[in-house]
């Protein structure tokens, strides 16, 4: 039996490397492909000391984790309607909880305040705001079913209903966060806003 179950583990732990490999793989070609060289090297040498104060906010430091941890909470969620059904319960009840968490830290502590709206062209101020309307409901609807997911597993001993319905939250919580993402990156990488801090607030250093 603690064969049978290492072996499940460790199936899981391999699949779960894979993600996140190919998570950071991607990641990193998009980034490479967005850095512009030409403003790479125009950026003053004095802000590239190797610390925090070299980010004119925190937030671009933490965002990611939100939008990988729930996209994968919800893809092992359905993964474990059809194998090891109790440990990637487990698996989905932590990725999404710490999804919440992030998503928390990226919107609330690390966020760093808001570009003043009357700054921004009509384009930009409704993306900034459809932004931070569904940055809101990711958090809102990750908490939702972080709480869901917790009474499923604990209480409702993973019953397919129940798990149906974390499952749907968790699917809401991925759209919310992807639509979120879409808009923050148009601001950053169409608009250059929060670009060495541009139109950001300069008297909030986080």
């Amino acid at each position: 039996m603690r064969h049978g179950i290492s072996k499940k583990w460790l199936s899981i732990g391999l699949f779960m490397g894979c993600l996140g490999i190919a998570s950071l793989a991607y990641a990193h070609g998009e980034i490479t492909d967005s850095v512009s060289t030409t403003i790479s090297s125009a950026y003053p040498a004095t802000h590239n000391t190797g610390t925090w104060a070299d980010f004119p906010k925190l937030h671009p430091m933490i965002v990611h984790f939100p939008i990988v941890l729930l996209i994968l909470a919800a893809v092992v969620q359905f993964i474990s309607f059809f194998v090891f059904h109790r440990e990637l319960s487990w698996v989905s009840m932590c990725l999404l909880v710490l999804g919440f968490i992030a998503a928390y830290l990226a919107s609330g502590i690390f966020h760093g305040g808001d570009p003043d709206p009357s700054m921004l062209d009509p384009v930009s101020r409704a993306t900034f705001e459809k932004h931070a309307l569904y940055a809101n409901y990711t958090l809102w609807i990750s908490g939702i079913a972080s709480v869901v997911k917790c009474i499923s597993h604990f209480i409702g001993k993973r019953k397919r209903w129940t798990e149906i319905i974390a499952l749907i939250f968790m699917i809401a919580s991925v759209y919310t966060v992807a639509v979120a993402a879409d808009m923050g990156a148009r601001l950053v990488h169409i608009d250059a806003i929060g670009v060495q801090g541009r139109m950001l607030p300069a008297e909030d250093s986080m």
